[in-house]
């Protein structure tokens, strides 16, 4: 046990009282209220005889929150168990091995539905960061869900959580657009169409999301560098969403630009990534009503209130106040069943209306674009969905197979 300094003559009672009964050393009892902030000492007779002298420094980054009982019990892995219950039978003086399976982890052992094998501080590590990161390692849990639209293409690896699969698909899907789209930037620039300066920003912003996928990869191994650069993504990720909706609108009221093929492409994400962008926005208004004044424009309104409240509420309380993976996919899957019946009534109502002759109908609506395009919005979700869950489900028939 770790002893800090006790100056109250009852506090020293009772933790003389515990050394005796551990088999502690009593003389300990006179160091205790002269030991200063930070120093501490382990009392542990299976490791050592003497008590052993630590002095801890102040934290310079986040740790993130203390780790409640349940989440100790999901994070503690089947071999930590085993090897408590043998120390609990049999009693040596040689505590290495604790120390081994709680940092590094024992074997090869997998660290069960807390994530994947590692130990349970390296696991408690990985669960402090949560999000994206903390699904790459395989976590499955009811934290709140992040909605980062940068990286975390690890997920596509080792991650089982289905929405952040989709989440990971969209981040893959955006980079492809992003790419194609500063393709079709540079020969617009080349060929006169469009002035320079768009094509730097072009390269700017895919640079800079390249630049996040790099890192990420590069720097898997750190914890704490992956929950920075989680923060700078999600700090820039709406510019990333504003560049895909210019360029697809550009792309459809202009011709200074061509994208080809990559159009339908280039839609399909614009819609993944509203989605993601309307669950964060969601998750924000839930967390308290926002007023809008007169005079000031809806996104200053919104800036202020989200800064003020983030000035109020710790991040603990903001993320228990989120809605998770599993709830927010159960809502979009309500919602898109919802939107799909519209379009279905829609259409036979259309039909209806024009003694079944639904191009008849279509066309005194305007043309076809109508049903067309909300269809190509819908099934796309369900395209994610479907490639997510395919894609879950092949990694699981592969797991078992190599077991």
């Amino acid at each position: 046990m770790f002893i800090g300094r006790f100056r109250e003559r009852n506090d020293i009672d009772k933790v003389k009282h515990l050394l005796k009964e551990g088999g502690g050393d009593v003389s300990l009892i006179d160091e205790l209220p002269k030991l200063s902030a930070g120093q501490f000492q382990l009392v542990s007779p299976d490791v050592s005889d003497e008590p052993i002298p630590i002095q801890c420094r102040w934290l310079y980054t986040d740790h993130g929150s203390p780790l409640s009982e349940e989440q100790v019990e999901e994070i503690t892995d089947d071999e930590v168990r085993e090897w408590a219950s043998g120390r609990s039978r049999v009693t040596t003086r040689d505590g290495a091995a604790a120390a081994t399976a709680a940092i590094g982890g024992t074997g090869s052992g997998t660290a069960g539905k807390g994530g994947r094998g590692g130990g349970v501080v390296s696991n408690a590590r990985v669960k402090s960061v949560g999000g994206m990161t903390a699904a790459a390692h395989g976590v499955v849990d009811d934290s709140a869900f992040e909605v980062r639209l940068m990286g975390g293409l690890a997920v596509l690896k080792d991650g089982r959580d289905p929405l952040y699969v989709m989440q990971a698909l969209t981040n893959v899907a955006s980079g492809v657009a992003l790419a194609w789209a500063m393709v079709a930037v540079l020969l617009a620039w080349q060929d006169n169409n469009i002035e320079w300066w768009w094509m730097a920003l072009s390269f700017v912003i895919t640079s800079t999301v390249g630049l996040v996928i790099g890192l990420e990869m590069f720097l898997s191994h750190d914890a704490t560098l992956q929950k920075k650069i989680s923060r700078f993504a999600r700090s820039i990720q709406y510019i990333l969403a504003a560049w895909l909706w210019t360029v697809l609108v550009w792309e459809r009221s202009s011709d200074s630009i061509e994208m080809g093929w990559g159009s339908i492409l280039l839609e399909m994400t614009v819609v993944w990534v509203s989605l993601f962008i309307v669950v964060e926005l969601i998750n924000r208004f839930k967390l308290g009503r926002l007023e809008f004044k007169r005079g000031h424009s809806a996104f200053s309104t919104i800036s202020k209130n989200l800064k003020s409240m983030s000035a109020m509420m710790t991040g603990m309380q903001f993320n228990e106040m989120k809605a998770s993976s599993k709830q927010v996919l159960a809502g979009i899957r309500w919602v898109l069943d919802f939107c799909t019946l519209l379009l279905l009534a829609s259409i036979v109502t259309i039909g209806w209306t024009s003694d079944g002759n639904l191009s008849s109908g279509l066309a005194d609506m305007g043309g076809d674009a109508w049903i067309l395009k909300p269809a190509l919005w819908l099934g796309s979700l369900y395209l994610l969905i479907f490639i997510s869950e395919t894609w879950l489900r092949l990694k699981d028939k592969s797991i078992s197979e190599s077991e």
